[in-house]
């Protein structure tokens, strides 16, 4: 029986969502094909209908999840208002909702596996590392001393890099300690960069 291209599409976004799921616990290279179609309530045989290689899979899986993250930063940012939305973007960003959760930051949990990963997985997560840094740039107070997009740059390297030792410390004093000081240092110094602007 044929499916429709709804059917098809709505299986595609089902597989991406059980990828997300298996690589942020498992990694790329430890979720294999079976496992992963098995969690989506699918045959390992109906992969390759959808996908054409599990490279496709993971830059397809990896854009996906910089979609939901800038979605749910801006909502975050919208209840913010004015002035509150790159500390609403680093307070969302740097929680144990965030660190634990399956759907948290790609980066994070895969980024040296999408570093070793092909060109497309790569042009892929560079793309969504650009979005990311657009978002948090429109979100900085404009400071002439330093570009809002150098700004940005630095707090999202220190955003994921608390992240990523945060998971690393899990169940230790230094996992929330992480989560902490760098969000407090990051809202000071563009609280400060601000107030020597005025």
């Amino acid at each position: 029986m044929r499916r429709n291209k709804t059917e098809t599409a709505a299986t595609r976004v089902k597989i991406i969502a059980a990828a997300r799921a298996e690589f942020s616990r498992n990694g790329i290279d430890g979720s294999g094909l079976t496992a992963l179609m098995a969690a989506a309530g699918l045959s390992q045989g109906g992969f390759y209908k959808h996908f054409e290689s599990k490279a496709q899979l993971v830059a397809e899986t990896t854009t996906a999840a910089v979609d939901d993250q800038i979605t749910q930063l801006q909502e975050k940012a919208a209840q913010a208002g004015p002035g509150g939305a790159f500390k609403s973007s680093v307070k969302g960003y740097l929680c144990e909702e965030h660190r634990d959760g399956e759907t948290g930051c790609p980066y994070a949990a895969l980024g040296s596996e999408l570093a070793r990963g092909d060109q497309h997985v790569k042009t892929s997560a560079v793309a969504g590392f650009e979005r990311m840094i657009e978002l948090l740039s429109g979100q900085i107070e404009d400071v002439a001393q330093v570009s809002t997009r150098d700004q940005a740059l630095l707090a999202m390297c220190a955003m994921m890099g608390a992240l990523t030792v945060s998971r690393l410390a899990k169940g230790e004093p230094l996992s929330q300690e992480v989560l902490t000081v760098v969000t407090r240092q990051l809202l000071e110094r563009n609280a400060d960069a601000a107030s020597a602007n005025d």
